[in-house]
This record gives structure tokens, C-alpha cells and sequence, in this order.
């Protein structure tokens, strides 16, 4: 199962992938949350601690993995929940790797989410929604176009996908059970 969460910045988004990975889990799995995101300055070491913080105090046993390329290549089991966030930080980082092109960044992403989708339970990816964004620059403009291509092709695969605005998630195709934020 694929369950695919996008919205604007700090509208919901993370919250509402943990509670719906919880809401997955049996007494075999494990939750497993794949940090895609780099340490880059001290606003990115506050998200990164604010997302420790709320799995901490979810009561639940996260494994976290902290990962910004090549996810395909993570070590998976059958029962596993993968709680991937998010995408837009994983195309970066594949983007802007400097041992292969970013000419093949979307379809890398795209091969390696699906990928390990296919050898677990199921696989709740975060995104953030650019295409409300004003771009400019060549090389945003181009980083906005693979992001957008990359949604497109794993909404197609998902069973769920899901817009969060304002803390509220709009349903966009497939169903979900009541959940809070």
C-alpha cells in the first residue's frame, strides 16, 4: 500500500503521515521513518528535533533511518511501515548529488520509492506542494517540474493520496479512516 501526503509548508503534513502509520502497524511491524532531509543550518536542525520530539511522544517505537539518496537500497522486512519524509528533500538530494546527473533524478526517486513499496507493508510518503509557489530560476524551475512529474507518476501507484491544507486533509482519491491531527 502507498499513501501519498502533500501540502504547503508545516500545514499538517508530517503529523498526519505518523498518525496513519501508527494506524498501520501490527504487532509484527516495525515503523520505520526515513529522514530524507540534510542538517544544513540551525532551521533545519529545529524541524528535524520538533519531528524527533512528536515520535518520541507518540508512545510508539520508531526506528528512524536518515537517508537523502539511494532508498532503494535500505534494508527493509515484509511487515515494515516506511514513513518517508519527505520527497521533495530526496529529489534534492538526488538532484544535486555530484555522482550521477540530475537529468535521471525524478526517475531515481520514482524506481526507488516504488521499489521498496513493493517489499513492505505499506509506504506513507510526504511531499510538499510547490506548484502554488511563484519560480524563478532555470534550475528551480526545472527542480519544480521533476517534483511535479515525480506526484503525478506516484499518485498513479497509490492507493490513497492525500492534500493537507490548514491542518486538514482533503482526500483526493481512495479513503481513509478518521484521524486527528
Amino acid at each position: 500500500m502507498i499513501i501519498f501526503i502533500t501540502g504547503g509548508v508545516r500545514s499538517g503534513k508530517s503529523g498526519l503521515a505518523e498518525e496513519l502509520a501508527m494506524q498501520q502497524t501490527y504487532k509484527d511491524g516495525r515503523l520505520v521513518y526515513i529522514a530524507c532531509g540534510r542538517r544544513t543550518d540551525s532551521e533545519m536542525d529545529a524541524r528535524i528535533g520538533h519531528h524527533q520530539e512528536r515520535r518520541a511522544r507518540s508512545g510508539a517505537t520508531w526506528i528512524t533511518v536518515e537517508q537523502s539518496v539511494d532508498l532503494g537500497q535500505i534494508h527493509t522486512t515484509a511487515s515494515d511501515i516506511l514513513l518517508i519524509d519527505c520527497v521533495t528533500t530526496l529529489l534534492a538530494g538526488e538532484f544535486f548529488r555530484e555522482d550521477k546527473p540530475s537529468c535521471g533524478a525524478d526517475e531515481r526517486v520514482v524506481r526507488d520509492l516504488l521499489a521498496l513499496a513493493g517489499r513492505v507493508r505499506a509506504v506513507i510518503l510526504v511531499s510538499n506542494e510547490l506548484s502554488f509557489e511563484p519560480m524563478s530560476g532555470s534550475m528551480t524551475v526545472q527542480y519544480a517540474k521533476k517534483l511535479g512529474l515525480i506526484h503525478q507518476r506516484l499518485v498513479q501507484e497509490c492507493e490513497i493520496a492525500i492534500l493537507v491544507e490548514h491542518g486538514i486533509p482533503v482526500v483526493k482519491k481512495g479513503r481513509i479512516s478518521c484521524v486527528e491531527l
